[in-house]
């Protein structure tokens, strides 16, 4: 034990330190990540459209990228002020999600209940809640944000303890 690789400790304490944030801060974190995906929209439309001006000053021809690439300036900064809306935009696209998989589930219900099958409920109830969970992504897109967000804490804590487990664990050769 005296030998170890200090990053096999340090990306495990990371990984609880994070998840337990996550869990504990759901919104913040939401907040933070919307923000933070903003910036690198920005940085990209930055970087994008000085490229596309070199080109166009080098080439002396326009350059496709120029328009792509200040629709980048002006949604990054669109999702640093309003970090809400991209919050919203993620809690519907998890709403479409949950409503698909939940109707194909239980689509597939149906269809092994034809067949004969005896266990066609379970396809049935996992589709019901995942409707259910996709009506409350709908009406509440920035709360089912933070419940998945705390999902991923609760994976990145559980999966963070267990790599510290097994380093303190590790046999010397």
């Amino acid at each position: 034990m005296k030998d170890v690789r200090w990053e096999l400790i340090l990306m495990p304490l990371i990984s609880v330190v994070l998840g337990i944030y996550l869990i504990l801060k759901p919104a913040a974190a939401t907040v933070a990540l919307c923000s933070l995906v903003g910036w690198l929209i920005l940085l990209a439309g930055i970087l994008g459209t000085a490229n596309a001006l070199t080109f166009q000053r080098a080439t002396l021809m326009k350059s496709s990228m120029l328009p792509v690439s200040v629709a980048g300036l002006v949604v990054g900064i669109f999702f640093i002020t309003r970090p809400g809306t991209l919050i919203e935009i993620v809690g519907l696209v998890i709403c479409v999600f949950l409503m698909v998989e939940g109707m194909t589930n239980i689509q597939n219900a149906v269809g092994r209940r034809r067949w004969g099958d005896r266990a066609w409920w379970v396809p049935l109830a996992l589709g019901i809640a995942c409707v259910v969970l996709g009506l409350y992504a709908l009406f509440a897109p920035g709360a089912s944000t933070a419940m998945i967000l705390r999902v991923v804490g609760v994976l990145l804590t559980f999966s963070g303890a267990v790599n510290l487990m097994a380093v303190f664990l590790m046999k010397e050769d």
